[in-house]
């Protein structure tokens, strides 16, 4: 081959180079893009130099982009290794641009439309929604305001002090005064709410009355209740001095209703082993709970708890599982009331395993689905496509769809995208090289026509 198709073999792959080189700074600021190279190839035409061919572009799915930090819940980064799938009306494309939004159809979606991809889900009959694995469809939102639930369950778990004062329960005519500090040892409120999603107070008063033995008294909203109003399993009427499994556990007490008046109050026995542990109510199951009944206005004495704001009558599981007696103080590890007030819809949340939530006012949450990533057997082979997507092909192998951080797939950062990979330094330098190297071809074919121009000048 002449030094003329040599050096133009020279121009033209380091136009190219200079084209790629080109591309990646102008896409420095572009979510998810990947370095791209340009790789060279020497050319022998049998045997005879025959120049240079660029041999492959190759883009650098190794090197992860860096993380930017935006606050933005849907903006979600890939901490290594992996691919969005995206819905490009109809065709699956993927890509690691993590800057989503939603739609008006409250679909979670890119700049271009796109919607993003997951695993769905399904509402059992009591609410509770589970991820439907396998198969991928469009992420969405259900914004529907959350209706209030009543509280059904209080889990309470502390540390009664052994070494506490026995404070026993005033003998009538005297009354338990809740106000007075000095008549119990230790109180603990809880906030539960009824069905319309009212907010009420449960306050529990606890009275070390006698080696390993403790008695509690609940309110509801200031209000006592009453020895009937206390059930549960193995729990009888009728203090008794030496408790039975099951045992007499639940009696009563005159209480100041706050005008010096008497209201009769139930009273619950907690008896404990000598390693600090509490005696089951129950042996078959080991049950340490006591239901809390407390019916409608009209229902109930006024004087007593009752709920008044035409909401259904509450029914509480007070369970006090893990509930100790030792010598340390006071304190309380666990007190969960479950029930909520109704709440709108406030926005969204995506968990490191891609667990999407939606959030309401009232500080409850919903799952949503669970954004899914994408590998291939070659990421080298993919198709490249615009707006920073690739598509699959039959060189880079079918897409195996997984969940975030598990097996070689790397985890998800909401709040954050990730960026280019790009390095601008090293793409200055070598844009530098390649402006030398169009130089040195040029001259190459220059020189080349100098000498024909000599050649011919001679014959």
């Amino acid at each position: 081959m002449s030094m003329f198709n040599i050096g133009l073999s020279g121009l033209k792959s380091t136009q190219t180079g200079l084209e790629v080189t080109s591309n990646n700074i102008a896409n420095s600021g572009t979510a998810g893009y990947k370095n791209n190279t340009a790789e060279f190839a020497a050319v022998y035409n049998g045997g005879q130099r025959g120049g240079v061919k660029v041999a492959n572009i190759k883009e650098d799915f190794v090197t992860g982009g860096e993380i930017v930090r935006t606050g933005n819940a849907l903006d979600i980064a890939i901490d290594g290794q992996g691919f969005f799938a995206i819905s490009e009306n109809g065709r699956t494309a993927y890509t690691q641009a993590g800057q989503f939004t939603l739609d008006n159809n409250l679909n979670i979606v890119n700049a271009n439309g796109s919607t993003l991809q997951g695993f769905g889900v399904s509402e059992a009959a009591g609410g509770e929604t589970t991820i439907v694995s396998g198969v991928l469809t469009d992420l969405k939102i259900e914004a529907s305001n959350i209706p209030a639930q009543a509280s059904t369950s209080i889990d309470f778990n502390g540390n009664l002090s052994s070494a506490s004062d026995i404070i026993s329960y005033p003998v009538a005519p005297a009354l338990f005064d809740p106000k007075d500090g000095s008549q119990y040892n230790f109180s603990q409120s809880t906030e539960v709410f009824d069905s319309l999603g009212n907010s009420h107070v449960m306050t529990q008063y606890f009275n070390h009355t006698g080696s390993n033995e403790w008695q509690a008294m609940f309110f509801l909203d200031g209000k006592p209740l009453t020895e009937t109003q206390l059930t549960g399993a193995g729990l009888t009427s009728g203090m008794s001095s030496t408790p039975a499994v099951p045992g007499a556990n639940v009696g009563n007490q005159s209480v100041d209703d706050g005008t010096g008046t008497a209201v009769s109050a139930g009273v619950l026995k907690m008896t404990f082993d000598t390693n600090g542990q509490m005696i089951p109510y129950s042996t078959t199951p080991d049950v340490r709970a006591v239901k809390l009944s407390v019916g409608v206005a009209g229902a109930t004495a006024t004087t007593n708890a009752e709920i008044s704001t035409g909401a259904a009558a509450l029914a509480i599981n007070l369970k006090f599982d893990g509930t100790t007696q030792f010598g340390s103080s006071f304190s309380v590890n666990e007190n969960d009331a479950d029930g909520y007030t109704s709440g709108a819809f406030s926005g969204v949340t995506v968990g490191d395993d891609g667990k999407v939530f939606a959030t309401f006012t009232n500080g409850e949450s919903k799952l949503q689905g669970q954004v899914v990533l994408a590998s291939f057997a070659n990421v080298d082979g993919l198709e490249q496509g615009s707006n920073t997507v690739w598509y699959q092909t039959e060189e880079s192998g079918s897409a195996l769809y997984g969940e975030p951080d598990s097996g070689s797939l790397g985890k998800l950062l909401s709040g954050s995208f990730m960026g280019s990979n790009v390095d601008i330094s090293e793409q200055l330098v070598g844009l530098m090289s390649f402006q030398q190297n169009y130089q040195a071809n040029a001259k190459t074919i220059s020189s080349a026509d100098e000498m024909m121009q000599i050649l011919f000048s001679n014959t």
